[in-house]
């Protein structure tokens, strides 16, 4: 006993715990990982997270909030209320290199943007030369990805086609459904909304397609899944736990959409279940690994790089960005 309380005086002197003696450390503290998901698409891969949050390793708690839009969300990372989130490419690689302690760990949703036309003399993208096309968000990814395809149809995006930025999302998708817009680029589920409510709607030309011709890859990615470095760094069991969970609800969520959609409802995701149900098959859910994904990211962010250098903070994110977790 004497022994034991010199050893464990001589440690508290030193700084160390005493649950480092005899090698054998106390396991961490539960924490409460505080996780984001954006309303609207994104929103429904994480869906199950919301219905049944799953317990993470050594009695960890996982909280999901439903944050309205992309700008919010960076505002709740920026101070740092948030764990974990999900946020458009560009605006992930734009807040880590600013500084943000967020590294990216999957990507969750791949291209679901498309041409919505109800001009039956649209069929191809080379159609769209003097036209006026409505384009959701500007400096976003609907925007840089017509202006990656659009020269390869001899299409000068500044100087062939009239862009037009002024429009919110479902502002856009009813003018539509109204027949006020007859091209409008859209992505889910704003298109499957124009789709359902104009029978003169339709899809253009796949947008993908044209993708891969112009740049090699064959897809290219909309919204990555981030955690604090911290947590990646210090709880690895944590974040692989996490990892999983995420890419079970989006394998829930393709399984049975009409199932899905009702809880999308449910957790007031901005969607009504049967809008969410149509969509979800469109969306485009993924999982796929940081470090197997890089090649597509850094495809994309080289296209916003070349034309708005702001947008992802001036430079593609370096290699610490691509967090290996394992799985």
């Amino acid at each position: 006993m004497k022994r034991f309380l010199a050893v464990a005086l001589a440690a508290f002197s030193l700084g160390l715990p005493l649950f480092a003696i005899g090698g054998k450390e106390a396991p961490a503290a539960p924490i409460t990982v505080r996780a984001g998901a954006l309303k609207g698409p994104s929103g429904i891969g994480m869906i199950y997270l919301f219905e049944t949050p799953p317990t993470l390793p050594g009695s960890s708690t996982l909280a999901m909030e439903a944050i309205p839009s992309a700008d919010a969300m960076a505002a709740r990372l920026l101070s740092g209320e948030i764990d974990a989130a999900v946020l458009p490419v560009n605006m992930a690689a734009k807040l880590y290199n600013a500084g943000l302690p967020y590294r990216m760990v999957a990507v969750v949703g791949n291209g679901m943007v498309k041409v919505v036309t109800t001009d039956p003399a649209v069929t191809a993208i080379g159609d769209l030369k003097g036209r006026r096309v409505y384009v959701a968000g500007q400096g976003a990814t609907p925007e840089f990805l017509m202006r990656t395809v659009l020269p390869g149809a001899g299409i000068d995006p500044g100087k062939d086609i009239d862009m037009v930025f002024n429009m919110p999302y479902p502002e856009i998708a009813a003018s539509v459904v109204a027949g006020r817009v007859d091209i409008a680029v859209l992505p889910e589920p704003f298109a499957t909304l124009a789709l359902k409510g104009n029978p003169a709607a339709r899809v253009a030309f796949p947008l993908t397609e044209l993708w891969t011709k112009a740049t090699g890859q064959g897809d290219y990615p909309m919204t990555v899944f981030v955690v604090r470095s911290g947590l990646v760094d210090e709880r690895p069991e944590l974040v692989a736990a996490l990892l999983k969970a995420y890419e079970a609800s989006i394998r829930d969520v393709l399984a049975d959409p009409v199932a899905a959609g009702a809880l999308v409802e449910k957790h007031d995701m901005g969607l009504k279940a049967p809008i969410a149900a149509a969509a979800i098959p469109a969306c485009a859910f993924t999982f796929i690994p940081a470090l197997e994904a890089r090649p597509a990211v850094e495809a994309l962010l080289s296209v916003f790089l070349a034309s708005s250098p702001a947008s992802i903070g001036s430079r593609l994110p370096d290699a610490a960005w691509y967090a290996n977790v394992p799985r």
